[in-house]
């Protein structure tokens, strides 16, 4: 039984790792590879953003393992075999990294970092301006509560403040307060100074970051997307800070990326701009979890992962 291999900007080496790492398995690099192999031997795909002829010929494909945390991009895929299961990474090391870029924006809004910033433009001595902030004053609500949400949430609680995860369907955790379903949606949004976004993105999480989510926050809450682009209505949020609605945002995720030129968001006073670096898969991790999942699977048993394609996640 035969691996199709691709995953986009590899320049070989990670190609070679699962080689090296998996020598009982033949794997094929779809890029060189595909018309030499018996297309009966397939039985399954290590990618990431596939090209769109990527599964073709492949009538015996049993399972799709993600080299990613988010599998969107597979499920939107219009050549993915209805039969395959697909199995996307847990964390791969994105959740420390994930906490951490949180944890900078939590602070940036806390600390008035915005207001000292425009002060410092403006060469005016703002130190009577700031009033001090405590921690166990400013509400955390994170919008998701899976793996990454809930480390997120963690290392906020341990920084002293008072978090909240809402997710659709209910979530048990020890060290941090979980609210579930839309009658819950409304005061959790009313009680959070912070959201961050880290929902999968589904038909029901794409735009939820809009003018009606935002008008349900506090008066001049801050917004975190480390998400998806796809959840943020981008003009909805240029109009919440006009209004006053928001006072900032750290933005990770666009709609189109790289973010063209022209883009307003690159000159905005309030939005702090990363280029999609949040959190960014570690190889020898994610590499793992990929083995360990194939192993779990050759045993005949469920791997962790395995992706409900009805959630979308």
């Amino acid at each position: 039984m035969s691996i199709l291999f691709y995953c986009e900007g590899d320049d070989g080496q990670l190609l070679q790792t699962f080689r090296h790492r998996l020598p009982d398995h033949v794997i094929i690099d779809w890029s060189c590879e595909r018309t030499e192999a018996d297309p009966s031997d397939i039985t399954a795909a290590i990618v990431w953003m596939p090209p769109v002829d990527f599964f073709d010929n492949t009538p015996r494909l049993q399972t799709v393992y993600a080299f990613s945390a988010g599998v969107d991009h597979l499920l939107l895929h219009t050549g993915l075999p209805s039969q395959a299961t697909i199995v996307r990474l847990r964390d791969a090391g994105m959740a420390q990294q994930m906490a951490e870029y949180a944890l900078y924006g939590v602070l940036h809004f806390q600390r008035q970092m915005g207001l000292l910033r425009s002060a410092q433009r403006q060469k005016h001595w703002a130190q009577d301006d700031i009033k001090a902030i405590s921690a166990a004053h400013v509400r955390i609500g994170i919008l998701g509560a899976g793996a990454l949400g809930l480390q997120v949430a963690e290392r906020m609680a341990l920084n002293n403040y008072p978090v909240t995860c809402w997710s659709r369907s209910a979530r048990i955790n020890e060290k941090v307060r979980c609210v579930n379903g839309e009658q819950a949606l409304g005061d959790f949004l009313n009680s959070s100074d912070v959201l961050i976004c880290l929902l999968p993105l589904t038909d029901a999480t794409t735009g939820i970051l809009n003018a009606g989510l935002f008008d349900q926050l506090p008066q001049g809450a801050f917004l975190i997307n480390p998400g998806r682009g796809a959840h943020l209505v981008e003009q909805d949020l240029l109009d919440a800070l006009e209004s006053g609605r928001l006072s900032g945002a750290l933005l990770d995720v666009f709609s189109l990326e790289p973010l063209p030129e022209e883009h307003p968001f690159w000159h905005h006073n309030d939005i702090i701009i990363t280029p999609h670096v949040a959190a960014q898969s570690l190889v020898d991790e994610s590499v793992d979890q990929v083995i360990e999942s194939i192993r779990t699977i050759e045993r005949g048993e469920l791997p962790d992962g395995v992706v409900d394609t009805q959630r979308g996640y």
